[in-house]
């Protein structure tokens, strides 16, 4: 049967869409489209179930929030285009369970992403040691779980204690790491810790802020027997959602995999407004799993969610519903993420002897040739005017403009050249027998690209990348996947031949290290390295090294701009574009702080936010 559509106007007449977008949207938008609507439909309609907010006294330490003082109440409603795979913050590698996991658990200190000036949060001040190597931290008298137990040192020592365990791989444990040493974390008493590290460590506070404080009277049991890394996921959050006990201002009131998320008020959250009112206001926070993202935008313009990330291709018919339904869109300028695509070098072999990677394909991506040939091949211009319309700019390295401090404007850049990719395939031993490209073997090039369903954008810029293979003779055949089935390929099984993703961007150079890194578990194109496989990986890892050593900001600025100018060189990753970056939200909700940060979302501050 072929492809069917379904065109837009009953949706315009009935929604208020413009005119501008009668488009045609497949069953699949549709679908997910009419479910959005159903869920928001039932929440508007019935009574929503009441709010426990008990008289609990104030902390002697309580944190005061700044802003207006508001009042308790409302629904906020959004929507995402994933849902998390895991509620544990010790093996969280995806964006989406962080985002969560970031409003579940508090740090010790935060980044203000307004003023981007360092603050307390479980910690009510800190001190450094004249060493620099020694920092002092003392949490709030008074802190409490959501349960009502109380949140002292024993869980920061352990939440450190479980990152390091070797039973326990994660991420965290090379961020929180210098020259393959943990720091050290020692209880001076109930209210007070000392962290050491092992050198002089530039980010050291930009990497606390990352640390989420776990509760170990909830999870220590599980750390002991060895299955700490199979708690609190979904089917617990589903079953027993109170069982995730937590420190920030929300927790789990209810979750329906495939669905929505619904988080409520933690009521031993340890901030107030000024007028001593508990925060959060918010009732419930309503996250409504909505894969496509034409549904998602819809959905907003239509009134019928508070916030959305608009994509560029969005822009102009989403701004004529603003009047209408009463919301606004925030152009913050160019995001600090990132788009790229990579090839993957990993030459190792599955359990059954089977390499990850076909030998003869391997051979292709390991040569600096073949990846510098595609990246000439690439339009990216093309790729902005087509996909972004024009709101973007292309990309040549890991950082983006907007992150102004870090970003290197000298790296080696890829103007599209045909001529030139092709001359430098002819170097490398590949020919063009009038129809297709081979290699010097007569293997036809033709590579599975992956990248993940949920996201228009990459998959148009997926597209596009196709397209400009052909000039060269390369056949790429598209793979759109779920995401977290991405997720496994690219972590576990390595079963794949290349990728198209991003990165958000991050505050410091010091967050990337996990990519950067040659033993880094995000080192893509060949991660978990026992050492560094060529002479340009080792050099990285000394430079990624040696800015963690100093706190002479110029030096760790020259080092960190060596480390684009070798990625870009080498092309492990071929960076594509970044795009603009959009916000909509509706004007009823105040409190309102835009961040600097670009890829903070506008509502980062949700336990402030408040409605007339």
């Amino acid at each position: 049967m072929g492809r069917r559509w379904i065109k837009t106007g009953f949706l315009r007449r009935n929604l208020a869409i413009p005119e501008e977008v009668d488009y045609a949207l497949n069953y699949s938008v549709l679908r997910n489209l009419l479910i959005t609507l159903g869920l928001l439909f039932i929440a508007g309609c019935t009574p929503p179930p009441k709010v426990n907010r008990p008289n609990l006294p104030i902390l002697a330490d309580h944190g005061v929030m700044e802003g207006i003082p508001g009042k308790p109440g409302g629904i906020f409603v959004e929507t995402e285009p994933g849902e998390p795979n895991t509620f544990n913050w010790f093996i969280s590698e995806d964006r989406t369970s962080a985002d969560y996991i970031e409003i579940f658990f508090m740090p010790l200190v935060t980044l203000n992403p307004v003023t981007n000036q360092f603050e307390p949060v479980l910690a009510k001040s800190w001190e450094v040691l004249p060493d620099q190597k020694n920092f002092i931290f003392h949490l709030r008298e008074g802190l409490q779980w959501s349960d009502g137990a109380p949140l002292t040192a024993d869980d920061v020592v352990f939440s450190f204690q479980a990152v390091y365990d070797k039973r326990y791989p994660n991420r965290n444990a090379d961020d929180l790491s210098d020259d393959d040493k943990p720091f050290i974390v020692t209880k001076i008493n109930d209210t007070t810790v000392q962290i050491q590290t092992p050198n002089i460590f530039a980010p050291f506070l930009t990497k606390i802020t990352d640390v989420c404080i776990m509760p170990k009277h909830s999870l220590d049991h599980f750390y002991q027997d060895g299955t700490l890394q199979k708690q609190w996921n979904r089917s617990t959050a589903q079953n027993n959602p109170n069982s995730i006990v937590v420190s920030g201002a929300y927790k789990i009131f209810s979750y329906h995999p495939g669905e929505r998320i619904v988080l409520s008020p933690n009521p031993y959250y340890y901030k107030t407004d000024t007028a001593g009112v508990r925060l959060p206001y918010i009732d419930f926070l309503i996250n409504k799993f909505v894969k496509d993202q034409n549904a998602s935008v819809i959905a907003f313009a239509s009134g019928l969610t508070d916030a959305e990330g608009i994509s560029p291709d969005d822009v102009e018919w989403v701004r004529r519903s603003a009047k209408l339904h009463d919301f606004t869109i925030y152009d913050r300028g160019l995001s600090a993420a990132s788009n790229f695509l990579w090839f993957n070098q990993n030459p190792g072999k599955d359990k059954d002897g089977k390499p990850f990677v076909d030998p003869i394909k391997l051979k292709w991506f390991q040569d600096i040739r073949f990846r510098q040939a595609v990246s000439y091949g690439i339009d990216r211009q093309g790729m902005v005017d087509g996909v972004l319309f024009g709101r973007g700019a292309p990309l040549w390295s890991g950082e983006s403009p907007a992150n102004v401090k870090w970003f290197n404007p000298n790296v080696k850049k890829y103007p599209y050249d045909p001529e030139k990719a092709k001359s430098l395939l002819a170097e490398a031993g590949f020919h063009f027998d009038g129809t297709i490209l081979r290699d010097a073997g007569g293997h036809p090039v033709e590579i599975d690209l992956f990248t993940n369903k949920e996201n228009q954008i990459r998959e148009n810029m997926a597209t596009v990348f196709q397209e400009n293979m052909k000039t060269l003779g390369i056949t790429i055949h598209l793979k759109f996947v779920d995401f977290n089935a991405l997720i496994e390929k690219l972590s576990e099984s390595y079963n794949y031949e290349a990728s198209l993703l991003g990165l958000i961007g991050g505050f410091d150079p010091s967050d990337g290290i996990s990519v950067y890194l040659s033993k880094g578990r995000l080192h893509q194109w060949y991660p978990n390295q026992p050492k560094p496989t060529t002479p340009w990986e080792a050099r990285i890892d000394e430079l990624m090294i040696a800015e963690l050593r100093t706190l002479d900001e110029s030096k760790r600025k020259e080092y960190y701009n060596e480390v684009q100018e070798i990625m870009s060189e080498q092309c492990a990753f071929i960076y594509l574009i970044t795009s603009n970056s959009y916000s909509g939200l509706r004007n009823k909700w105040q409190n309102i702080q835009i961040p600097k940060l670009v890829y903070q979302p506008l509502t980062w501050n949700r336990e402030q936010i408040w409605t007339p």
